[in-house]
């Protein structure tokens, strides 16, 4: 700039301090095998912020409300969440779990199993409210009350297992899976394969009413895929049972 006699002058620039106390702040990274409770508490809470402002969870509990609501469950089976300490999946889906407890307002108990979970993941569930399950079921637990079972991506294997320990006209209807969609392996899949793995998915695709989740949250794969999936007793009529007594 110039001032009135012409001449050009320069103008000094001030520069802000920088505190001592931000100089010396430092940002550190926590491994999560160092994690407390606390830590993964709050890594949590991140989760569930970040779901519940998602287009897809607005979506997914509208589904919820339509469809899960009008059964009254007993209790919730977890199986094959993985590590919450861990996976990031992990923790979005146990999440998930939780506020299906509150929002189905369930009587009974939750409970879990996965044969990766840590201490920490136990002590975690622990302060939850959650039962763990002592042994590996391999998804084998015959229900006598209206029950959800909570198995994202789990094997097929154990999908199979958990309608086989409930297979009959009375047992069966009980049954709701939140899981993998049973038809992408059947008829995709090799049947020989299918029945030496799988067999009991085979014969319940016929009957199973089907819910699929909204398309896509996050990375696409935490909850994709996933589907509710129902067998309601109307379908499974007396020549169905006779048709498919023993697989």
């Amino acid at each position: 700039m110039t001032d009135q006699d012409g001449f050009v002058t320069v103008e000094k620039f001030k520069y802000k301090s920088v505190s001592k106390k931000k100089r010396n702040k430092k940002y550190t990274f926590k491994d999560s095998d160092d994690w407390t409770l606390e830590d993964i508490q709050a890594k949590l809470k991140e989760r569930k912020g970040v779901l519940e402002g998602s287009r897809f969870y607005k979506e997914l509990i509208e589904i919820f409300k339509q469809h899960l609501l009008t059964t009254k469950f007993n209790d919730i089976v977890c199986y094959g969440i993985g590590s919450m300490q861990k996976s990031k999946n992990a923790q979005y889906q146990f999440v998930l779990a939780l506020i299906l407890r509150e929002l189905l307002n369930i009587p009974g108990k939750m409970y879990i199993f996965d044969p990766v979970m840590t201490e920490l993941d136990k002590e975690l569930c622990k302060v939850n409210g959650i039962e763990i399950i002592k042994e590996d079921e391999q998804g084998k637990r015959s229900i006598k009350q209206s029950t959800l079972f909570y198995m994202p991506h789990c094997g097929r294997g154990l999908y199979s297992n958990t309608l086989s320990a409930n297979w009959n006209k009375d047992q069966l209807p009980l049954v709701t899976i939140i899981g993998n969609r049973f038809d992408m392996y059947v008829g995709s899949q090799l049947e020989k394969d299918l029945i030496r793995e799988c067999p009991y998915l085979i014969p319940a695709v016929d009957i199973l009413d089907m819910i699929s989740f909204p398309k896509e949250f996050d990375n696409n794969q935490v909850f994709n895929d996933l589907s509710i999936q129902t067998f309601p007793a109307e379908k499974a009529t007396t020549e169905f049972w006779d048709k498919n007594k023993i697989i």
